[in-house]
């Protein structure tokens, strides 16, 4: 796995999925908000894990934090 640093490396979309889970959005909810389907969210997810070297939206959402992100 690459080691990112900076929350600069997160695209938009994945910064939207991270904050609307951080909201207390489902997979659906996320879905449905942003106009994709839940495939989509997951995709999404998984490579915002990849990126910030986590392997949980909790996990995701503290680290997304701690770089600043959120």
């Amino acid at each position: 796995m690459t080691s990112y640093s900076t929350a600069g490396d997160l695209t938009p979309r994945m910064l939207d999925v991270i904050r609307a889970a951080a909201a207390g959005s489902s997979v659906k909810g996320t879905a449905l908000e942003l106009g994709v389907s839940r495939a989509t969210i997951r995709t999404v997810r998984a490579a915002a894990f990849a990126r910030l070297d986590v392997h949980s939206m909790p996990a995701a959402i503290a680290e997304a934090y701690r770089r600043g992100a959120l």
